[in-house]
């Protein structure tokens, strides 16, 4: 089974508690239903099996990236700056639909725009 490079991280809506997700069944993607269930463990390691919840409705999803994106996110000097705009999407792209790590991608997405740019703006 292949990992995820950010694997899913889920919180109870409700509580904000912290889970982790075993097992869940949704008979509609997306709306709520009587035979719905989720089984997961709680943050003090209690196995809830099969409550009554919906994995869509009932969860949040945290996700590591956007912590991570910020370090690399335009300055409130450059954001106006179309090379530097460029390169935010192209490393958050890579990151996502690649799988690539941030620092490669960040490498990567410098050494596109410098191609690209006019040689008196080259980074």
């Amino acid at each position: 089974m292949e990992q995820s490079l950010f694997p899913l991280k889920y919180r109870l809506r409700k509580t904000s508690e912290p889970v982790e997700i075993v097992a869940w069944e949704t008979a509609e993607k997306g709306a709520r239903s009587e035979s719905d269930w989720v089984s997961y463990i709680d943050s003090a390691g209690v196995e809830h099996i099969k409550e009554h919840l919906t994995l869509e409705w009932d969860f949040l999803v945290d996700s590591p990236f956007e912590s991570m994106m910020k370090q690399f996110e335009p300055t409130k000097f450059s954001e106006y700056d179309p090379w530097e705009v460029r390169r935010y999407d192209m490393v958050q792209r890579q990151v996502i639909d690649k799988g690539i790590c941030i620092q490669l991608a960040v490498e990567c997405a410098d050494k596109i725009i410098s191609s690209l740019m006019p040689k008196e703006e080259s980074i």
